[in-house]
């Protein structure tokens, strides 16, 4: 979660080589950045599936290992350095298969982590200025891993980015490239179906924006793509709270689940305007998704004016509750609600009560006293 006024702001420009062009999911092209000081190629291997596509798709025996080779190019004068690693294929918040998972936590359906049968024997690689080296990285297939897929890719960034600073502006950015080399493994070609659960719907922050996060777990070792998502989110305590959601193009990495946000402020630059704060209470989630289009697909919607249609569709519905605490709490920490903490009539009333409980015993204590002393003259 980002804090809410953020006084150093990291702006990080990636660049991209995803040579992934898997027919199932990706259709990627080879992109070489014009600022970057390396490029990257792979070797094909023998088994190889679907020709030279850019990217690492085996076909390997259970327990068989392999050795796997990159072409490391310095396009530059002076000598580079660059860290090498290897990261399992997840889902970004934004609904992207990504390969930058080091601190992110292992679903509960991955049985087999692709990163425990890599091998990456040199990490940091230097390159002498216009000067090109091989480098070796080996995997080793899991015994029983027989259905479906395994995911990840190589990343290759180059070390000790020079920082630009304005320190009039307090302002910090570093231009980052990295190239992402997919490597996929499977011991067959049969397909797999993806399979799609909704766990946990609850609300949260994304940018220090309110949302409402419904998170989606694609729990089969395969991709899901194409994904068509539309959530729509009406409150049943205040039936005028209505949120929606829409997105065609979302693609989920196998066994894998990722937090779909649902916008509740305004999200991204704001002039002059607010967002109404969160409310607390009731709600009921509706979620509608497609996945994987095909001509012959039994399913189909509309997109764009266009007739889709699709192998795979979900319905999910949810109810899920809002407490005043969670509700106080985000709208305090986003910046686009005016937020002012409800009146407790309740404890109002309830305090008010007490004051007269308390005004009337006292005035019942000076009328009592008073006519003890006006008795006692009497004597």
């Amino acid at each position: 979660m980002l804090k809410k006024y953020p006084v150093f702001i990291r702006g990080v420009k990636i660049c991209f080589l995803f040579i992934f062009s898997l027919s199932v999911l990706f259709s990627y092209k080879n992109v070489h950045a014009s600022s970057s000081s390396f490029n990257v190629t792979l070797v094909t291997s023998e088994n190889q599936l679907k020709g030279n596509v850019g990217y690492f798709n085996l076909l390997m025996k259970p327990l068989a290992q392999q050795e796997l080779s990159f072409v490391l190019n310095n396009t530059t004068s002076k000598s580079v350095t660059i860290d090498m690693s290897f990261f399992r294929a997840t889902t970004n918040q934004n609904g992207i298969a990504v390969y930058d998972s080091e601190s992110e936590e292992k679903d509960n359906s991955l049985k087999y982590n692709i990163e425990d049968y890599v091998n990456i024997p040199k990490k940091e690689i230097t390159l002498a200025a216009h000067s090109q080296e091989i480098v070796k990285a080996s995997v080793r297939m899991p015994q029983n891993a027989s259905n479906g897929i395994l995911a990840g890719g190589f990343s290759f960034k180059e070390k000790n980015v020079e920082k630009h600073s304005e320190a009039s502006k307090g302002v910090s950015i570093t231009n980052e490239y990295r190239y992402v080399i997919a490597l996929v493994i499977q011991q067959n070609t049969k397909t797999v179906s993806p399979q799609l659960n909704l766990n946990e719907v609850k609300a949260g922050q994304v940018n220090a924006r309110n949302v409402i996060e419904a998170n989606l777990q694609n729990i089969a070792p395969t991709y899901l793509k194409n994904m068509n998502v539309t959530a729509k989110i009406r409150g049943v305590s205040q039936s005028n709270l209505k949120y929606t959601f829409q997105n065609s193009e979302m693609k989920m990495a196998p066994n894998s689940n990722f937090d779909l946000a649902v916008p509740v402020s305004i999200q991204g630059n704001m002039t002059n305007q607010t967002s109404k704060a969160l409310q607390p209470g009731k709600y009921h989630l509706s979620m509608e998704v497609y996945g994987v289009k095909d001509a012959e697909g039994r399913y189909q919607t509309t997109v764009n004016g266009q007739t889709v249609k699709y192998e795979y569709k979900w319905n999910f519905e949810r109810d899920f509750e809002i407490t005043g605490e969670k509700a106080s709490k985000l709208n305090r920490s986003d910046p686009t609600v005016h937020y002012k903490e409800p009146i407790n009539w309740l404890m109002i009333i309830g305090i008010a009560l007490i004051l007269i409980i308390v005004l009337l015993i006292f005035l019942i204590f000076i009328s009592k006293r008073k006519k003890d002393n006006h008795k006692q003259n009497d004597e």
